[in-house]
């Protein structure tokens, strides 16, 4: 009986979710090689015991986290996306919450990823002030974000869709809430869609690379940022 009601839950959740089958596109695999490299160069994985991702959805970064003997809680407000990601592994720990109130005690994690989340996070100042109480003093918090002052999101906005945040909004709000940047990267340079399977893709970013648009992430489409936590009280980003 309990194997039958099992397959019965897993047939229902067997379709997979937008954000899934994007990062299988040609687009998807160049964000998500530019993300995980990025995070594994900044930090040693096998010294991060415990690690929440947040906006964790079917489990990108969750899975990779596991993969590395880590005990993850991935958080979101999308509860397919969890059932998928428990689906996929029963050991990560899942919680459908808000990012801006999260039901865990204060300093329990050696690493927070917020990958591709903060862009629907319209108050990120409470969001931040989350992550900064969850975290251990020193540990890092890895985030990634579209940004509203780059041309892309300008050209973005003609077609009625923009960015939520801009460079300098989203590091003024880490030093607001208590963090200290470390290390920044700019991509997405590419002008290509987020689903784009473009043949291009590969030499795009090539030539992102070759130029050093990377090191320019004030203006990068996209940037994603290692910070660490400091001791710094928290006050509201304006």
């Amino acid at each position: 009986m309990e194997k039958t009601s099992d397959a019965i839950i897993n047939a229902s959740i067997s379709a997979e979710t937008h954000w899934e089958r994007a990062a299988k596109t040609r687009m998807g695999k160049y964000l998500t090689q530019m993300e995980v490299d990025f995070i594994f160069k900044s930090i040693d994985p096998l010294q991060m015991h415990t690690i929440m991702d947040v906006g964790a959805e079917a489990g990108r970064f969750s899975l990779l986290a596991a993969s590395n003997d880590a005990t993850v809680i991935g958080i979101d407000l999308n509860s397919y996306g969890l059932k998928r990601l428990k689906l996929k592994n029963k050991q990560i720990n899942v919680i459908q919450c808000d990012a801006r109130k999260i039901p865990l005690e204060d300093e329990i994690f050696d690493a927070i990823f917020m990958i591709e989340v903060v862009d629907y996070i319209a108050e990120l100042d409470e969001a931040l002030a989350e992550c900064h109480r969850a975290l251990k003093l020193g540990a890092p918090l890895f985030l990634s974000f579209g940004n509203k002052s780059s041309l892309k999101s300008k050209l973005r906005e003609l077609r009625g869709k923009a960015y939520m945040h801009s460079y300098s909004k989203v590091m003024q709000c880490l030093s607001k809430t208590g963090f200290e940047v470390r290390k920044k990267m700019g991509y997405s340079w590419l002008p290509l869609g987020r689903t784009s399977e473009s043949r291009l893709v590969p030499f795009l970013a090539r030539i992102e690379k070759l130029f050093a648009l990377r090191r320019i992430p004030s203006l990068s489409p996209w940037v994603i940022v290692h910070a660490m936590k400091t001791v710094k009280p928290f006050s509201k980003c304006s």
